[in-house]
């Protein structure tokens, strides 16, 4: 988390694309708006990963993969205090899979973890809550200095 602008979501990209290259680990890139919903969520990740068996997902063989969701406190809250496409990935999170939503059979997920990026809530954000939050570990980005900027920018 850190305030927008700080590079919070160019470092982790630049850290998933050397993985990529030293470490066999596939990245997935995701982006959340206010619109994004929990079917298109599901969609992208199940498109992403391959599938070993009826009820099995996972990167491909001998690969680990990782999925950078940024802007993850952007979707909007329902009218009962959800966000569906957050409480997705807390299921994810929590049973490490998600059902299939037309043959209602569940899917598990192997090999996968999970990355996010959020900025501070206000200005569309919003609270992401204690359930999700729980899985989460926390670092803060500082706004970058005035000296860091002129170096930057010159």
């Amino acid at each position: 988390t850190g305030t927008s602008g700080v590079g919070k979501s160019s470092i982790l990209q630049n850290l998933l694309e050397t993985m990529k290259e030293f470490a066999n680990v596939s990245p997935i890139f995701m982006t959340f708006s206010a619109q994004t919903g929990s079917m298109q969520t599901q969609l992208s990740i199940e498109g992403r990963l391959e599938k070993k068996r009826k009820n099995l997902l996972g990167p491909p063989v001998n690969k680990s993969s990782a999925i950078l969701v940024d802007d993850v406190n952007m979707p909007a809250v329902e009218e009962y205090g959800a966000q569906p496409p957050i409480e997705l990935l807390r299921q994810f999170q929590d049973q490490r899979g998600f059902y299939d939503r037309k043959k209602l059979f569940w899917k598990d997920i192997v090999g996968t973890t999970l990355l996010l990026c959020a900025g501070p809530p206000g200005g569309g954000r919003n609270d992401m809550t204690a359930r999700f939050t729980r899985h989460c570990h926390v670092l803060c980005m500082p706004n970058t200095s005035e000296e860091a900027m002129t170096l930057i920018f010159s």
